[in-house]
């Protein structure tokens, strides 16, 4: 998805960026696209020496796409996305002095998953190179959110993490992510969800201080009274979700660039309310 150019401007001037997004398990891409165009039309109408260009994942064993959905499956369709991006921008490139694209990766609650499993893969193209991740509404892992639904140690569920279809998790690749980006790390901003009903706070507060503690340059924002999928429905979540891109973006062009936050802010959660 790709916001139609402003007349008069000239594509070989822009920063060219790709958003790779991986959905959330509640629903299929359909409904989703809305929220996302009126982000991508925030972000659009921010700067105009950028041009963007969304693609959005549809796994295996959702919407129309074919087979069941099961982890390493649906790791091969990410990394088939980011291989075919790789594969436009080289087209849309040719003949031009283009340098590399910005690259962000924007997960949402099992996306978020996914996006730092391809990310810890490290899988490279001489084109392209992954500048930020966005996790909206993330996890520690599969198996701290079955402790958290089923707390009771009388319930057989939260021993059945073995048994899962997904055994995805954040703080694991966020410290590979870190050793494997060591020339130049991706930042990451998270996006959480105020009222949260499924994902607990203090995992927010464990990847964030994941990301500290391995050196990756990281903010938070939370949507003040938002349900785990309401982050990317209401206007704030929205405009959070759009700042998180926009700065992601001008830090890709500015490396040493601050994320802006004080440290107070950054421990409350609180950045654009």
């Amino acid at each position: 998805m790709s916001p139609t150019p402003r007349p008069g401007a000239a594509n070989h001037t822009k920063t060219v960026v790709y958003i790779l997004y991986f959905q959330g398990n509640a629903s299929s891409l359909p409904p989703r696209l809305p929220d996302i165009s009126w982000i991508l039309r925030r972000v659009r109408d921010a700067e105009d020496s950028v041009t963007y260009t969304m693609v959005c994942v549809s796994y295996r064993g959702y919407w129309t796409s074919h087979d069941r959905p099961y982890e390493r499956g649906i790791n091969k369709d990410c990394e088939a996305a980011l291989k075919w991006i790789s594969q436009l921008h080289e087209t849309r490139s040719a003949g031009t002095d283009q340098v590399k694209p910005v690259v962000l990766l924007w997960g949402q609650s099992i996306g978020c998953g996914f996006a730092t499993n391809l990310a810890a893969k490290g899988q490279s193209y001489p084109n392209l190179q992954l500048d930020a991740l966005i996790l909206e509404t993330p996890f520690l892992s599969a198996r701290d959110m079955l402790q958290a639904l089923y707390p009771q140690k009388w319930l057989p569920y939260q021993y059945l993490h073995p048994f899962l279809w997904n055994h995805l998790d954040s703080w694991t690749n966020l410290g590979v992510i870190a050793q494997r980006y060591k020339g130049r790390q991706p930042s990451v901003y998270m996006v959480e969800a105020g009222k949260d009903e499924l994902v607990p706070a203090d995992h927010g507060v464990g990847l964030y201080q994941r990301c500290e503690d391995v050196g990756l340059l990281v903010e938070r924002r939370k949507v003040r009274g938002a349900l785990h999928n309401e982050a990317s429905v209401r206007t704030e979540g929205k405009n959070a979700l759009a700042q998180s891109i926009l700065l992601a973006v001008t830090r890709a062009q500015a490396p040493g660039l601050s994320l802006g936050l004080d440290s107070h802010e950054k421990s409350s959660g609180r950045g654009m309310s």
